[in-house]
Order: structure tokens, then C-alpha cells, then sequence
């Protein structure tokens, strides 16, 4: 059997961690395979400085090489956002940031109740030589306000598009509570769908730079 190939996954979010190993557990390569049975993640759990870019594949290139320069292996951030329909790039990497502020008025304040938006993942690496993006997206809208009990920032106000029957009209934390995380990860998640090309990318390029 084939050691299995390591990613140093740099983050502090106990969030990102549990996601991290609902996805590894269901999702399979493109050839079949676990992504639990090719992968080791080694989750390094250091603060990163946050950069304030609109655009979030800006915003993970930088995170991702100071993540590099921090740790000095090659390493993988990962960070999302929501942009609103009719925008490119808004409020994209400025979620966060709006969401810690606003908290529970942020339907209000950004006017976005029922509002079409898209939430985007970008997956970064860096290995010292090169810096890479991965992104995912999950169509979806913002609900009139926020609803279920799993406060992972906007997972209380997004509703995916693709989630149909008992789940029409549900957040990402109410199907979190009905139906597991496991079930998010593996029908909806942005996040997810960003990793999984970083995978497939990973297995095939740079072999000799992904060590400890």
C-alpha cells in the first residue's frame, strides 16, 4: 500500500476541522478512491493574519504564504465568503469581517433577504516556489433572517439552491441539524467542492515538495 500523502492544513477554526473531517470520511477521487484512504491531513492550528481583500482568491494567496512562511512546509488555507447576485467578487472575503460586526443584522443591514448569492470557497497552497488557488461554489440565497443553532458564521442565513423536498427552503445549519454534517458536506458544501480539485490537482503535480 502506498503512503498515503500528506497536507498540512493550516487553521485555528474548530469549524473548518469538524468540516475538514466529514469531507475526508464520504467524499472519493475521481478514481474511486476515499480521499480518507490517499490523504493524511495534518491540521496545524495557528492564527494566520487575516488580509482584507475583497476578492477571496486574493485574499487566500495571502493568507497561504504567510501560513507558509509561519510553518515552513508546504500548506494549504482555506477561506469563504458570499457574493451577492448581480456582483463579480462582493461582499466576498469582506463576510466575515461584516458578519463578526452585524451579527444577527446582517439580513438588514445589507438588505438581503431573499437575495440570490452564491457561496464561494477558495482553497490555497503554497509549497515556497508556488502559490495556487482552488475555487467551489453552491448557488443558493439569503434567508429573511437567521435560523438553526450551528453558528458557523453564515451557515445560519444561507440556503443552497439544490436543496429540494424536506429541505427546500432550509439553511445550511437546519440541514446540518436534520440530516448531519456529512450530508452537507457531501451535497452541498462550496468548501468541499474547492478541496476536492486541490486533491486531484495535488495527486498529480509536486510530489517531491509535499513532505513535512
Amino acid at each position: 500500500m502506498k503512503p498515503k500523502i500528506i497536507v498540512n492544513y493550516v487553521t485555528s477554526s474548530d469549524f473548518k476541522v469538524q468540516e475538514n473531517e466529514a469531507f475526508r470520511k464520504i467524499w472519493r477521487l475521481k478514481d474511486g478512491s476515499l480521499v480518507d484512504d490517499v490523504f493524511d491531513f495534518h491540521i496545524r492550528k495557528i492564527q494566520v493574519k487575516e488580509v482584507l481583500e475583497i476578492d477571496l482568491s486574493a485574499m487566500v494567496m495571502a493568507e497561504v504564504t504567510e501560513a507558509y512562511s509561519s510553518i515552513k512546509v508546504p500548506c494549504i488555507v482555506e477561506h469563504a465568503g458570499l457574493v451577492f447576485d448581480g456582483y463579480d467578487t462582493y461582499p466576498g472575503g469582506l463576510t466575515k469581517p461584516m458578519w463578526n460586526s452585524l451579527e444577527s443584522k446582517f439580513i438588514e443591514e445589507t438588505r438581503s433577504a431573499d437575495r440570490k448569492v452564491k457561496a464561494r470557497a477558495v482553497v490555497g497552497y503554497c509549497d515556497g516556489n508556488t502559490v495556487k488557488t482552488f475555487a467551489g461554489e453552491t448557488a443558493g440565497k439569503i434567508a429573511p433572517v437567521p435560523r438553526g443553532d450551528r453558528k458557523f458564521y453564515w451557515d445560519t442565513v444561507f440556503i443552497p439552491e439544490e436543496a429540494k423536498d424536506d429541505l427546500a427552503g432550509k439553511t445550511y445549519a437546519e440541514i446540518v441539524k436534520d440530516k448531519g454534517l456529512e450530508f452537507k458536506m457531501k451535497n452541498f458544501s462550496q468548501s468541499a467542492k474547492a478541496m476536492i480539485q486541490f486533491l486531484e490537482f495535488r495527486r498529480t503535480h509536486t510530489p517531491d515538495l509535499w513532505v513535512y
